[in-house]
């Protein structure tokens, strides 16, 4: 589970924001909204983010992303660039370093991992693990601006043996992590392996407005052979009031006409998996069908006759499953597109009222009738809020000194939270 994470000098981010899983003393729904990862060790499994459009929601969840994206790939070149803009709206920021630091927990473990970085190189990475008050270090990387060259110096409970530590180290350019030359490496099972690990499958993509995660549905299904999952998201399409009562994977294959020859050759695939549906000569189609009831029986829709909501929820139902049955950090923008407001608090309290294990979600939402309920503790939500400079501040409405009698919701309405975004004359000239 995630404590932590930091980020300095990234797109709209200009100073130090953090974002923290620590609970407060809050006990409302204390049980459900916290998971224990150690001894005494408690987190929070949920942070919901608030903000004016254009002030930063989304470049907290990006900064997220691209940590996982710089620990996981190795570039294909040294001289690629780190692929992200600095701070620009001032005249320094553009020539400063930026920083990420990620404070988790793996196995009762805690592991601090920092990056320091700019639009080319990597100039500091580490990697720390507390297995007893004190930090260990796994691995330092320093680099040398004499030479040009990155050196790195791994602790003894890296658990990994000097040729390796020599491989990773060469494949360790300017521009890559030492987690991802790690990742390329075949060394033995070691502390790195859980970090590694923890980044590829336990920290998620972002889930973005225009996912309906249609191919995670069709994929779960094709391969739900005892029809759990499948049970499993009809219970909550029917729950949520859509007249559904069944739901159908219809596949198919279909001869590849001309057209569809040029649209597989020019397609973002493998060339192996070009030659090989060529070869066959058909292409494999799946659609879902809809059985609803009417008035006198049951019908059966294509998905393309179903509402955006209705693909959006279902698409969201195999998310709560994922985080449900395995531990995942999923982070969501804008959480509430295309479902009504009751189907996006119906969707928390499942969760919660159901994750047993350290799965946790970070949401960003517009939707603000959140902040009028009672089951939504005071130190999982945030605001983003932009300063006179144009950079993103995050704060925690715990934080704010909000009196526990003052509604929240009222209080966001009269500005008394973050500043609202000033909407100007309703008229407009013309000329």
């Amino acid at each position: 589970m995630i404590q932590e994470f930091q980020v300095q000098n990234f797109y709209s981010i200009r100073e130090r924001q953090t974002i923290s899983f620590v609970p407060t003393n809050d006990g409302n729904m204390r049980e459900q909204y916290v998971h224990e990862v150690a001894e005494g060790v408690e987190l929070l499994k949920i942070g919901i983010v608030y903000g004016s459009n254009a002030s930063g929601k989304t470049t907290l969840l990006q900064a997220l992303s691209f940590f996982r994206s710089v620990m996981l790939n190795k570039p294909e070149s040294k001289n690629e660039g780190m692929g992200y803009f600095p701070f620009l709206l001032d005249k320094h920021s553009r020539d400063e370093h930026s920083q990420m630091q990620m404070t988790f927990w793996l196995n009762g473990e805690k592991y601090v991992l920092n990056l320091e970085f700019d639009s080319k190189r990597i100039y500091e990475e580490s990697l720390m693990v507390y297995t007893s008050a004190r930090p260990t270090s796994l691995y330092k990387r320093v680099y040398q601006s004499e030479s040009d060259h990155t050196e790195v110096l791994f602790g003894n409970k890296a658990g990994i043996d000097k040729a390796t530590q020599r491989a990773i180290e060469g494949n360790t350019t300017n521009n890559c992590t030492v987690m991802a030359a790690f990742g390329q490496s075949n060394a033995h099972v070691s502390k790195l392996n859980d970090v590694f690990d923890f980044f590829f499958a336990g920290l998620q993509n972002i889930l973005t407005p225009r996912d309906y995660l249609s191919y995670d549905v069709k994929n779960e299904l094709r391969n739900d052979k005892d029809g759990k999952k499948k049970r499993f998201l009809l219970q909550l399409l029917k729950a949520s009031d859509f007249n559904i009562v069944d739901m159908t994977l219809d596949e198919r294959e279909e001869p590849i006409t001309p057209e569809m020859e040029k649209t597989i050759k020019s397609a973002p695939i493998s060339e192996e998996a070009k030659i090989e549906m060529l070869k066959r000569g058909t292409i494999k189609f799946d659609d879902i069908m809809f059985r609803h009831t009417g008035e006198d029986g049951e019908y059966e829709l294509h998905e393309k006759l179903e509402s955006a909501g209705t693909h959006r929820f279902l698409g969201m139902s195999i998310v709560l499953y994922y985080v449900l049955h395995e531990n995942n950090f999923i982070p969501i923008d804008e959480i509430e597109t295309s479902i009504h407001y009751e189907l996006l608090a119906y969707f928390i309290k499942l969760f919660l009222a159901n994750s047993e294990g350290s799965s946790q979600l970070l949401m960003t939402t517009h939707d603000i009738n959140l902040l009028n309920e009672d089951f939504i503790r005071r130190d999982i939500v945030w605001f983003t809020d932009k300063s006179s400079q144009g950079a993103t501040q995050l704060k925690r409405l715990s934080s704010l000194g909000l009196h526990k009698t003052m509604n929240p919701y009222n209080a966001y309405k009269q500005g008394k939270l973050v500043d609202l975004p000033f909407l100007g004359s309703i008229y407009l000239e013309t000329e």
